[in-house]
C-alpha cells in the first residue's frame, strides 16, 4: 500500500516515513502542499497523512482539492488542536480520521490499517434503495439520478445504514464506525449524530432513516 505523508517538520516527517516503510508500507513524503499536489498528480496513493497546520496553503482548500480530484483516497489529519469544534470542522472537510500530536506511531499504523481495510472490503460498488443510489467507489449519493451533496460524516452514516439495510444499528455502533471514537468519548458525539441524521432526512427524505426507540436507527 502506497502512502503520501505531507508534513513540513523534517524530523516528524522522516520518522513517520521510516516507521511506515519498516511496517511494509510504501511511504513517500511531501514537504509542503505544492509538493504534495505534484506527487498526487503523478502517482497513485492509497492513503494520505497530512499535517493541517502547515503554511502556504489553507488545509481546507487542499482537502477540497483532494476530494475534487482524487475523491476516494482516505485522509488522516495530524493536528495539535484537540478541541471538539476543530475536530468537527476537520470531518466537515472530508477528513476520514485524525490524530492529535503528539501521537504514537503504532496508533497511526492502526488507524491507517483500519481505513485501508474499510476501503478495500468486498462490498457492492453501487447500493440502491428506492430512488437513492450510493456510489461507494466515488463517494457520491444520487436521488433520482441527481447528485446530493453530503458532508463526509453524513455520507458515512448513510453508507453504514444502507450496507446494513433492515438491521437496526445502535448509536454506539454508528459512532464507533463513523467517528472512530473509543467508548469513553462517545457521549461527546451523541448530539452530533442526531444532528447528522436530521440533516440526512432533510436532504433525502424524511422517512428514510427510522428511529428505533432505545436502540438506534435503521433503513428498511
Amino acid at each position: 500500500m502506497k502512502i503520501l505523508v505531507v508534513e513540513d517538520h523534517p524530523k516528524i516527517r522522516q520518522n513517520i516515513v521510516k516507521y511506515l516503510n519498516l511496517k511494509w508500507f510504501r511511504a513517500e513524503d511531501a514537504i509542503h502542499w505544492e509538493d504534495a499536489k505534484i506527487k498526487l498528480s503523478t502517482n497513485n496513493y492509497d492513503l494520505i497523512v497530512i499535517d493541517i497546520n502547515m503554511p502556504l496553503l489553507d488545509w481546507k482548500e487542499f482537502t477540497k482539492l483532494v476530494r475534487k480530484t482524487w475523491n476516494n483516497i482516505p485522509i488522516i489529519a495530524l493536528t495539535s488542536n484537540s478541541l471538539l469544534n476543530d475536530k468537527l470542522e476537520m470531518f466537515s472537510f472530508w477528513v476520514d480520521d485524525y490524530l492529535t500530536k503528539p501521537f504514537e506511531f503504532e496508533e497511526l499504523e492502526a488507524r491507517i490499517k483500519a481505513l485501508l481495510k474499510r476501503k478495500d472490503k468486498d462490498i457492492e460498488d453501487i447500493i440502491k434503495f428506492k430512488d437513492i443510489s450510493l456510489d461507494i467507489g466515488k463517494h457520491k449519493v444520487y436521488k433520482k439520478s441527481k447528485e446530493i451533496e453530503l458532508w463526509n460524516k453524513e455520507y458515512l452514516i448513510l453508507e453504514y445504514l444502507l450496507s446494513n439495510k433492515n438491521y437496526p444499528k445502535s448509536k454506539v455502533s454508528i459512532l464507533e464506525k463513523v467517528w472512530w471514537e473509543q467508548e469513553e468519548n462517545l457521549d461527546l458525539w451523541s448530539k452530533t449524530l442526531e444532528a447528522h441524521i436530521s440533516t440526512l432526512r432533510k436532504k433525502l427524505w424524511r422517512d428514510l432513516i427510522k428511529t428505533i426507540k432505545w436502540v438506534g436507527y435503521v433503513i428498511e
